[in-house]
């Protein structure tokens, strides 16, 4: 003890210290001396502590994964006289021994099995938040360390099974109540919590702290799923023809990609190596998504299947049932305790933010996120669960529809349940399903927000289509506040209403002040013959060129469309703006104006073409490409730039498609639908 105080008081430590610290971050052999021989001048040697934070050199070695140095600091450590199994277990300021830092990295598989052998004890040791190695391991998806350490904890479980804190939660939950299976959906690892739920089935509805279980964790990370990501065209082809289980082509796949499937034998044959092709990151990427998608499916097959949250149902007009506040006392060990009292008083607000989403099962959850594979998994093992209702009284079709989450009501319609009786259903407050359209939806953070006008015609179209599925008596029912279904949308949409409005109008005029300068440019170009009159006759000099021809009707056309665009436009700017009008006239409007605009501008574009070649027909043939080219430019950044707001807008539209099936007769072959759309039809 003398000999480490003289050390630490001479200058000489420091520099040792200094240059240790640098050595453990290099690369290559040398380095790898250098520590070894400075780690020699310590009293302690690896396991000496040298930085701020209490790390020793064999702690920073397992840190950094560098794991073949940590083999010979090991090595050297347990050669030398100071060696202790005390002092091999010692811990940072963090609490992190270094079976905890190795059990980050499946590099140090080896080591971590080494550290076993000598010190088993580590397995058991937690650090300031309660999480031991295998914890540590979930938390950094390290699945063969993990097992590694699975087993050993097995093991140790069987032989200290009469003693209570010996048992598996100990070494899989910290002391927030966060378990394994928690945190490894949380960091999105489904392959370690499929692996965790196969083994351990008594953690599949544990309980954290904050009262949620891993199958709501999932339920409300619908992107987790495949319904929960969009995917363009050519990304879900790829998705659908690759297959997880060789990372090779689905020999299952749809006849049309039989193509695609020759083309990659064809790139592998060239690559000398039949999955060759798999190692393109962006397909390796689509198929470590599909098979996250695969895992943690299967995962949600396992913990529905082990859920009874529905059978907690509450009954129609019953009160809510209130939310038991409670308190904890945890304890790091059994030597140190630490009070970690839940203070509610002192968190109200926050947990008031929360409680309510605690308060939903799963299958509630589900469908207020949308995710449509677990709302299909639970009614697929236990279809009575359909007719389960939260604590405000709501089946899963009104807690679908409040948040507009339609793909999920959808799909509940599409399955042979009770559907009746569960549309008919009216909460706690006295609101029927017509009057979830009036409530605004909650938008997730990260969420795309579409434009006011949307929004609105969206909600409307939504209460036109479920007016057609509902009773005739729930169309004018009055809730709580004796307000219908429709009264609530108009007054809960007064603000939507107004910005709607508002960007209608600014949208109108934009549009306006373009459009007559397009209409002033081509009613100019029309007094402006190509090649310019017959001094004699009076008669444009190219009046017998093709293109002279094209040149006239492309600019009419364009002088038409935009006027016409105008008069529509101008209408947007004197119209009333009611509510209904939101549904289908207003976006129809807009619609139709931005597609002559659209028409107007290539039109004069092709005019313009048109005018050129005239003018240029001597010359080769490229020039005529280039002027193709130029012209058509500003076309394709238009249509780049408006084509999203347009396929939306369009969508207006499937209504009169609609109408105009219901006018065309019916062959008498086709069977009846399962449910009526008339008015009060079910």
């Amino acid at each position: 003890m003398q000999q480490f105080n003289d050390i630490e008081s001479d200058v000489e430590y420091t520099n040792i210290k200094k240059e240790l610290y640098k050595a453990l971050y290099g690369h290559g052999n040398e380095s790898h001396d250098l520590v070894i021989d400075l780690c020699k001048k310590l009293p302690y040697g690896a396991m000496h502590v040298f930085t701020i934070h209490n790390d020793t050199p064999l702690h920073k070695a397992t840190y950094t994964k560098n794991f073949d140095l940590a083999l010979k600091l090991l090595d050297q450590f347990l050669l030398s006289e100071n060696f202790s199994i005390n002092r091999l277990m010692y811990k940072n300021d963090w609490g992190n021994n270094l079976l905890h830092n190795a059990a980050t990295s499946n590099k140090g598989a080896d080591f971590v099995k080494k550290l076993l052998s000598i010190a088993p004890e580590m397995l058991r040791e937690k650090n300031r938040w309660g999480e031991t190695a295998s914890f540590q391991a979930v938390r950094y998806g390290r699945r063969h360390v993990f097992i590694i350490l699975a087993n050993e904890i097995d093991k140790f479980c069987a032989s200290y099974h009469r003693q209570s804190m010996y048992n598996h939660l100990y070494f899989f939950q910290r002391y927030d109540k966060t378990t394994i299976l928690h945190m490894a959906i949380l960091t999105g690892y489904y392959d370690i919590g499929l692996t965790i739920a196969r083994r351990y089935e008594h953690l599949c509805n544990e309980a954290a702290q904050d009262g949620w279980t891993p199958l709501q964790i999932l339920a409300r990370t619908p992107s987790a799923f495949f319904s929960g990501n969009e995917m363009g065209f050519l990304k879900r082809r790829i998705y659908s023809c690759i297959s997880t289980d060789d990372h090779g082509i689905d020999v299952q796949a749809n006849e049309t990609w039989k193509l695609i499937r020759i083309l990659m034998r064809l790139i592998s044959c060239i690559f000398g190596n039949r999955k060759s092709w798999c190692a393109w990151p962006a397909i390796d990427m689509i198929r470590s998504e599909k098979e996250s998608h695969e895992n943690v499916l299967k995962l949600a097959k396992i913990l529905v299947s082990l859920d009874t949250s529905w059978q907690d149902t509450n009954k129609p007009g019953s009160e809510i049932k209130p939310s038991t506040a409670w308190t904890m006392d945890i304890s790091i060990d059994h030597d140190k305790p630490v009070d970690r009292t839940l203070d509610i008083s002192q968190n109200k607000s926050k947990n008031n933010s929360v409680s309510s989403d605690v308060n939903h099962t799963p299958l509630i959850m589900a469908a207020k996120t949308g995710c449509i594979e677990i709302v299909d998994e639970i009614l697929e093992q236990f279809p009575q669960a359909v007719e389960y209702l939260n604590h405000d009284g709501q089946n899963v079709l009104l807690v679908a529809v409040k948040n507009r989450n339609m793909n999920v009501f959808h799909h509940v319609n599409q399955k042979n349940l009770d559907i009746r009786s569960n549309l008919r259903v009216i909460d706690r407050h006295g609101n029927c399903l017509l009057h979830m359209v009036g409530w605004k939806k909650e938008i997730p953070a990260g969420v795309k927000l579409k434009i006011p006008v949307l929004q609105l015609s969206e909600d409307l179209q939504l209460f036109e289509d479920l007016q057609m599925r509902c009773p005739t008596y729930l169309l004018d029912h009055r809730n709580d506040e004796n307000k219908t279904p429709y009264e609530l949308m108009e007054v809960n949409n007064e603000e939507l209403r107004s910005n709607a409005k508002d960007w209608l109008k600014r949208t109108a005029e934009h549009c306006t002040a373009i459009i007559i300068l397009i209409a002033t440019v081509a009613f100019a170009a029309a007094y402006t013959v190509p090649g310019g009159p017959n001094q004699q006759t009076g008669f444009p000099i190219l009046i017998g060129k093709p293109f002279f021809l094209a040149f006239t009707m492309t600019d009419v056309l364009s002088l038409t469309f935009a006027l016409t665009a105008a008069v529509i436009f101008l209408s947007l700017l004197t119209s009333s703006y009611k509510l209904q009008s939101f549904s289908r006239s207003l976006p129809q409007k807009v619609l139709l104006g931005l597609t002559l605009l659209f028409l107007s501008v290539t039109m004069m574009m092709v005019s313009f073409a048109a005018t050129i070649i005239l003018m240029t027909s001597r010359k080769k043939e490229w020039t005529k490409i280039a002027v193709y080219t130029a012209a058509f430019f500003p076309v394709c950044i238009f249509v780049v730039s408006y084509i999203p707001l347009y396929v939306e807008l369009a969508n207006t539209f499937r209504y009169w498609f609609f109408k105009c099936r219901k006018i065309l007769p019916v062959p008498a072959c086709t069977s009846k639908p399962k449910y009526s759309f008339r008015r009060g039809g079910i």
